[in-house]
Order: structure tokens, then C-alpha cells, then sequence
């Protein structure tokens, strides 16, 4: 055989084998980043949920110590424990969404009506809870842009080239376009 065209053979083999290890690398680090975002995505959406309960635990007993200094709210406090029922029981991120705004609306309203009863305002049991109640709305709106910035990276990712590819093999954890895991924002 020619040494020359040896040399080159040699030197395409090099060439081919070299692309082979850039890709493997590009497509081993392309998953990885696809299965820490999926990661993520659900890391967020457990603390929002931990955070909505926190809530629920808080509306509780709200409607617990409002109760009974608000005899004539007892309507509009069962209307707050159905929307706390509403905002567990969603099972999408926007009918919980929904649910949320519906309650945070409905516990500001129920909030400035027993601020407004000078026995429950100066019950520093009531104070304590109506804190933490607006620190909970502000811990969920928090958490719930986390989650929303997450699921768009994660959607950005999983849309991309690298994403539809593994989407395409491996449908069931991957597939961006059929399942779009996390694809529904809060």
C-alpha cells in the first residue's frame, strides 16, 4: 500500500474517531443537563406545594380564631375553606393557579374585615397568624415564579435540538413534544 495513502486513511480514522468522542461527550452532557432540569423542575414544584400547604395549615386556623369573633362572616368563612379545598384539590398548575388567586382575594377581604373587630385586632394570636398568613402569599408568589422560571428552562432545553433528540429515543422521559413535562406554568 501507497505510505501516502496510509498517512491520510490514518489521519481520517484520527479525524472520525476524534468527531465520535466530541459528540458522545456533547450528547452524554446534553442529557445530563435535560435530567437535572426535570430535576429541578419537580425539586421547585415540591416547594411550592410544601409552601401551599403551609398556607392551608395557616387559613385553618385563621378560620379556627376568626370563628368565633366574626359571627357574621360564617358565610364568608366557608366560602375560604372551600377555596383552600379548591387550591388542594387542583390537579393542574393553572386550576391551582386559579384557586390560589381566588382564596389570597377572598382572605385579604375576610383579613380587613376582623382587622377591622377590635377583639380579634388586638389579640396578639391573631396578629402573629395574619403575619404569617401574608408571609405565606409572599413565600407562593415567590416559589410560584421559581417554579415558572424553572419549567421555561427546563421547556427551553427539552425544545432545543438535544431535547427532541432524546425525546425522540427515549420518549417516556424525554419528550418534549408529546408530554412536555412541567410545560404548564403556575
Amino acid at each position: 500500500m501507497d505510505p501516502e495513502l496510509t498517512k491520510v486513511a490514518g489521519v481520517l480514522i484520527a479525524v472520525a474517531v476524534g468527531a465520535g468522542i466530541v459528540l458522545a461527550t456533547i450528547l452524554v452532557v446534553a442529557r445530563r443537563r435535560l435530567e437535572n432540569g426535570w430535576i429541578a423542575t419537580q425539586q421547585q414544584r415540591g416547594l411550592l406545594y410544601d409552601r401551599l400547604k403551609h398556607q392551608g395549615v395557616l387559613v385553618q386556623k385563621f378560620m379556627e380564631t376568626a370563628n368565633y369573633r366574626l359571627t357574621g362572616e360564617r358565610d364568608s368563612l366557608e366560602v375560604l375553606g372551600r377555596r383552600q379545598t379548591k387550591v388542594a384539590t387542583g390537579r393542574t398548575p393553572p386550576e391551582k393557579a386559579a384557586a390560589i388567586i381566588e382564596l389570597n382575594g377572598h382572605l385579604e377581604q375576610l383579613i380587613s374585615i376582623a382587622d377591622s373587630d377590635p377583639g380579634l385586632s388586638g389579640l396578639s394570636e391573631y396578629e402573629t397568624l395574619r403575619e404569617k398568613i401574608e408571609q405565606a402569599v409572599d413565600d407562593i408568589g415567590r416559589a410560584a415564579a421559581n417554579y415558572n422560571e424553572t419549567v421555561d428552562a427546563y421547556n427551553k432545553q427539552a425544545s432545543g435540538f438535544f431535547g427532541r433528540l432524546f425525546g425522540s429515543l427515549q420518549a417516556d422521559r424525554f419528550d418534549a413534544s408529546k408530554r412536555k413535562r412541567g410545560a404548564e406554568r403556575l
